[in-house]
């Protein structure tokens, strides 16, 4: 499967989408410029490291993608990983071209899942 049919896969058939039981710590973030929105809620291990990720949000092709590819990948992870993964790790999982205009889109994601480590709301 090349990136582009990974993208589309992960677009129409998202993992890990739907809610997490309490308790939980729950991010949202919003992409102003075009109206994608994603709320993260995950479960961190006594370690900080993440044990369970799940996801809702409404957007573009890349960012449900985006989401859907993290939300796989950072299990496991602690925010020293993440931090490591970072913008380019998001960018590599979506094939390693995204134009500048998407970026954010392709970021969201990413952006709410690392925030979960220091300001997550519980």
């Amino acid at each position: 499967m090349d990136y582009k049919e990974e993208i589309i896969d992960h677009y129409k058939h998202p993992r890990n989408f739907g809610d997490l039981e309490e308790p939980y710590l729950q991010v949202r973030e919003n992409n102003a410029s075009c109206g994608d929105m994603v709320e993260v809620k995950g479960r961190l291990t006594r370690e900080g490291r993440v044990h369970v990720l799940r996801w809702r949000g409404v957007g573009c092709a890349i960012s449900t993608a985006a989401a859907s590819m993290l939300s796989e990948k950072v299990v496991g992870m602690d925010k020293k990983d993440l931090e490591e993964f970072g913008v380019d790790g998001v960018v590599g999982l979506l094939g390693g071209e995204i134009n500048a205009g998407r970026m954010k889109c392709a970021t969201l994601a990413y952006s709410a899942i690392l925030k979960l480590f220091t300001t997550g709301v519980r």
